[in-house]
């Protein structure tokens, strides 16, 4: 089965930010660099190629968490 996708953002110093969908575990070992003195660059899979992401000038990581439904519901 395939990993399922999750939205990030990440946000670098100077301002840039980038955002995607990636695989969960892609996701999950961006978080365990960003928490320890893991690898200096993580290659995430993306929907657009391959992101090299430089960990130690990442300012900001967001992972979305989507909401359970769009559009009108029933009060």
């Amino acid at each position: 089965m395939a990993d399922e996708r999750v939205r990030v953002e990440i946000g670098f110093e100077g301002g840039q930010v980038v955002g995607s969908f990636i695989d969960s575990s892609s996701a999950d070992q961006l978080e365990s660099a960003l928490h320890s003195d893991g690898p200096r660059v993580v290659v995430l899979e993306t929907e657009d190629g391959p992101l090299h992401v430089v960990v130690p000038r990442v300012a900001y990581y967001k992972r979305v968490i989507r909401a359970g439904r769009v559009g009108f519901g029933s009060s």
